[in-house]
């Protein structure tokens, strides 16, 4: 049974605590997909540990278990046809540019509460210790990598771009060793390469993040240090690539911030480059 016939079920065994964090983990089922049981409850007004009671009512041995069910019927309902079906069929009098923006404000939102600036933090300084960054991003994924290796670059910065098909990423990663760090961009499910590459990472001490949409808390293995949020207001509706643009920016940002001398100074070193190239 899924989420919702589980909780049919055993309705008239729910309390009032339970209905309302119902109605929250269902009223936006993206979020709540990354929402831990304390932080659920919170949202719903309710004691911590109702996270918990609901989840084993329902069947589970705790919320993390119900929260990994939740994520996988959300991705189940991502197909990109009906999920363009369904962001068009609710746009009133043809207000698609209206609705699309309320929906970029709802997602960055949701953002805000899913990635903490803290994990932002850890992902900069990551990246800025590593001897090379390794970016690997295939499909849709592929212009949110590009543009972080070439601001990393700018950076001054050693990158080594992960694309194309096994084979061809396989020769790339030779020399990887521990002082090195992959960062893997991923949507919607897990790209066949991205297995072998993290095992990879693993075997020689690379460090590894993942920045990732609802698909990111099922990948295998996990990386080192994930930044993930839901990109759109369902999880069922048209994906913005704004959230992952905003994450790679904000570490952009971040790591100019952090380090804010070494970066201004290669930044400006750039600078001469170009006068001397144009």
């Amino acid at each position: 049974m899924n989420i919702l016939d589980r909780i049919k079920a055993k309705s008239k065994k729910l309390t009032d605590a339970d209905q309302k964090l119902v109605a929250t983990m269902l009223t936006n089922r993206a979020e709540a997909a990354f929402l831990s049981g304390p932080q659920i409850a919170q949202r719903a007004g309710v004691h911590e540990a109702t996270a918990t009671r609901l989840a084993q009512k329902l069947g589970y041995k705790g919320f993390p278990d119900l929260r990994a069910e939740l994520q996988r019927e959300v991705l189940l309902d991502q197909d990109a046809a009906n999920r363009m079906r369904r962001s068009v069929a609710k746009v009133e009098h043809g207000d698609y540019l209206t609705d699309l923006i309320d929906a970029e404000i709802a997602a960055l939102e949701t953002l805000a509460r899913a990635v903490p600036q803290a994990d932002i933090d850890r992902a900069a300084d990551m990246i800025f210790e590593a001897r090379r960054v390794f970016v690997f991003g295939q499909g849709h994924a592929q212009s949110v990598a590009g543009f972080l290796q070439r601001r990393l670059d700018r950076f001054g910065m050693t990158t080594i771009a992960l694309t194309g098909r096994g084979r061809d990423i396989a020769e790339r990663l030779v020399g990887m060793d521990g002082n090195d760090i992959v960062i893997s961009l991923a949507f919607r499910k897990q790209p066949q390469s991205y297995a072998p590459l993290a095992r990879h990472a693993a075997r020689v001490g690379a460090r590894t993040i993942l920045i990732s949409d609802l698909a990111g808390p099922l990948m295998e293995p996990p990386a080192d240090l994930m930044l993930a949020a839901p990109r759109g207001r369902s999880g069922s509706e048209f994906q913005t690539p704004t959230i992952p643009f905003a994450i790679v920016n904000g570490i952009v940002l971040t790591i100019a911030g952090r380090h804010e001398r070494e970066i201004i100074g290669r930044l400006e070193k750039l600078s001469g480059l170009f006068n001397d190239f144009d």
